[in-house]
């Protein structure tokens, strides 16, 4: 398993969502980095006058901290376009452009919402070749205090069948999978992670469990029930599912 690190212990990077800023849209657009496989982000020193310990940039901090961020992966391209992931893409335009003026606004989610936004210069990026192949990663030094960003709590969760709320749902054997959509209440909570049980597992199966979806299976005739529990609030929404013979 693809292990990280925050402040000097392992974290498993799996469910992070480590994003860049695309100042060309706008403040409130995000781009996933995709592929990456660790991060580690420390605090480097408390500086008396809150100038830089190191050359990398020389003028005052608005506080006095620095620290860094280091991130490795395996690069991403587009297999039909031949097109690298966006998120890496703009990495490695910060690393080449030299502009300290524009630096990247990173934005760091932890498995569980809790998110801070800063700013780093990065330094540099580098390809290796690994056990498990191509790697590449980026040095990011910091520019003045992470920022944390407000948590917002979940509220409820609805389940969908397209447009539509749903809370029952009758199906045949044999029949198509039915996609069902999680939708959480208000859109923009933090912590949108959930965990789905299944009363009658001989009755119908999910799986293609996705950040957003998952879908339903039926497998025999009778009655199940698929519950969805948000991770945070254990708000829960619940798909009475009827399965007939064909």
């Amino acid at each position: 398993m693809s292990k990280g690190r925050k402040n000097g212990c392992p974290t498993n990077v799996k469910d992070w969502d480590i994003s860049i800023q695309d100042k060309a849209q706008d403040e409130e657009t995000w781009v996933r980095i995709k592929g990456l496989t660790e991060i580690n982000r420390s605090t480097d020193s408390d500086t008396e006058d809150g100038s830089a310990s190191t050359d990398t940039w020389s003028e005052p901090y608005i506080t006095k901290r620095s620290g860094s961020l280091a991130l490795s992966g395996t690069p991403l391209v587009d297999a039909a376009t031949g097109e690298q992931d966006a998120g890496q893409a703009m990495l490695d335009d910060y690393a080449t452009s030299g502009q300290c003026d524009e630096d990247a606004t990173i934005k760091i989610v932890d498995p569980y919402g809790k998110a801070i936004v800063c700013d780093y210069i990065v330094t540099g990026t580098e390809d290796s070749t690994g056990e498990d192949g191509d790697e590449r990663s980026w040095d990011l030094e910091q520019v003045g205090e992470a920022e944390p960003l407000p948590y917002v709590q979940v509220t409820g969760v609805t389940l969908k069948d397209g447009n539509s709320a749903v809370t029952t749902l009758s199906m045949a054997v044999g029949a198509a999978a039915k996609i069902i959509t999680v939708n959480f209440a208000p859109a923009d909570a933090s912590n949108q992670r959930y965990k789905i049980n299944v009363s009658n597992k001989r009755v119908v199966s999910v799986g293609n469990v996705t950040d957003g979806s998952f879908t339903i299976t039926p497998l025999s005739a009778g009655t199940a029930k698929v519950k969805v529990t948000s991770v945070n609030n254990a708000k829960s929404a619940t798909i009475t599912v009827t399965v007939t013979a064909p």
